[in-house]
């Protein structure tokens, strides 16, 4: 069986000679043992994406021949945001990875009264390192905008720039929430809220509501932060590849 294209992420890119990153260039030259002369296809995360050849193959530094770039539209018809709450480390790059591979566009951590973890930058920027990888495996062309943590208040501050925003609780309904995946449409942007271990506070089930957001249930079982994560991405991309047949 053929080994599939390589592909590595290069920003910015451009039509010519390109340098990868030193992260990439290991990737390239030491994890695939590409050699010169070698197709490879580099995206940069925002919709760009080439064709090129190995030029010169180093563990440091490869440089990519690039003759034509190409855009491409969002990997979602629908804008998905999600904020969460997330749990221990180990779990952590679970959600990067999996939301990534189902095209979510936008992750938050999210500080809440029962979270457990508070992220740093290093911790966002290995994120970012993951949410790569995973493109990349996935065949992603736009790489999740990964933020800062942010306190619930400052999440709910931003629900007015979304068309749809709920938050998975044991105590919503699925009714609710297979209504609105079906009734989005192409260029919906939709925040999920996904809470801690320990669930939402009273308190923040009704700052929640009060701001405007919808109470739902992802499955008839309790599941953990991950699994919500991944459940809510995989429902909201089923939806977008039904707008894209349509």
């Amino acid at each position: 069986m053929a080994m599939s294209q390589t592909r590595l992420y290069c920003t910015p890119l451009a039509v010519g000679s390109v340098t990868l990153s030193a992260a990439e260039s290991h990737h390239a030259a030491v994890v695939r043992r590409a050699k010169n002369g070698d197709e490879v296809v580099l995206f940069d995360g925002a919709g760009a994406e080439a064709s090129g050849r190995i030029a010169r193959p180093n563990r440091r530094a490869v440089v990519v021949d690039v003759e034509q770039i190409t855009h491409h539209p969002p990997d979602l018809a629908i804008d998905l945001t999600l904020a969460v709450a997330l749990g221990k480390a180990q779990r952590q790059s679970y959600v990067i990875e999996k939301c990534t591979e189902l095209g979510v566009g936008a992750i938050w951590p999210l500080g809440t009264d029962r979270s457990v973890s508070r992220p740093g930058a290093a911790t966002v920027e290995k994120w970012n390192r993951r949410a790569i990888e995973a493109a990349k495996q996935s065949r992603r062309r736009w790489l999740p905008q990964i933020t800062a943590a942010r306190a619930l208040t400052d999440a709910a501050a931003a629900f007015d720039q979304f068309d749809y925003v709920a938050f998975a609780d044991t105590e919503g309904t699925r009714l609710e929430w297979d209504r609105a995946v079906r009734s989005l449409e192409r260029g919906s942007r939709v925040l999920v809220l996904i809470g801690p271990e320990g669930g939402w506070s009273a308190a923040e089930r009704s700052q929640l509501e009060e701001c405007g957001a919808a109470a739902i249930c992802l499955a008839p079982t309790v599941l953990r932060t991950e699994t919500a994560a991944v459940a809510a991405c995989a429902a909201v991309s089923l939806r977008a590849v039904a707008l894209r047949v349509v």
